[in-house]
């Protein structure tokens, strides 16, 4: 589903998290004696208490996951807000072969970590079998966030939308297009129902 994302030459963990964390100054080690590389102050507020930091709230929770075109029960989602409100993560487990790549004797897991930048939305994808990807959103409303890939992923781009519904469930959406094409085809339609 997802290829791995590539960063800059010396870059950590460390580093890559702190940059969407909204981290002010960190050092961080560097291959071969290298001097530390360092990451500048950022545009994030440093508090997350904004209607902004607000605007995926309705994502979090518990969550029964089921393929809307079907109504059945394929994964678990768990999606909740960490360090002080700034970090939105989830944890998602499938329960069905949807989405297992060809060949991986184990169902698809994954997580992710969103959070608001002062400007935009960036959410981090990795998963146990196809790698890993970046987004960001290219539109917001109420109720609505729809995130697309920084970089294309294995030659393609990638739009999730999510929509809050109306009796609390959220619907959210998977497209892929040929890289820069902006040609959109529905890939995944899930239908998020309140762990109860």
């Amino acid at each position: 589903m997802c290829s791995v994302v590539r960063h800059p030459p010396g870059w950590t963990a460390l580093a890559i998290a702190s940059v969407l964390v909204g981290a002010t100054a960190v050092a961080t080690a560097s291959p071969a004696g290298a001097p530390a590389a360092r990451v500048g102050p950022s545009d994030a507020p440093s508090t997350c208490d904004g209607p902004a930091f607000h605007e995926f709230d309705f994502w979090i929770g518990a969550w029964q996951v089921f393929d809307a075109d079907t109504d059945r029960l394929v994964a678990f989602d768990r999606i909740d807000k960490r360090a002080a409100g700034c970090i939105v993560e989830e944890h998602l487990h499938f329960l069905t072969d949807l989405y297992r790549r060809p060949g991986v004797a184990r169902r698809l897991a994954g997580i992710s970590i969103s959070r608001f930048d002062g400007k935009r939305w960036l959410q981090m994808w990795a998963d146990n079998q196809w790698g890993a990807i970046e987004l960001r959103t290219v539109a917001v409303s109420p109720g609505k966030l729809v995130f697309e890939t920084v970089i294309p992923s294995r030659g393609r781009d990638v739009r999730l939308d999510y929509q809050g519904l109306p009796n609390g469930d959220v619907r959210m959406r998977q497209y892929i297009a040929p890289a820069g094409s902006g040609h959109w085809t529905l890939y995944g339609n899930l239908l998020y129902r309140r762990n109860r």
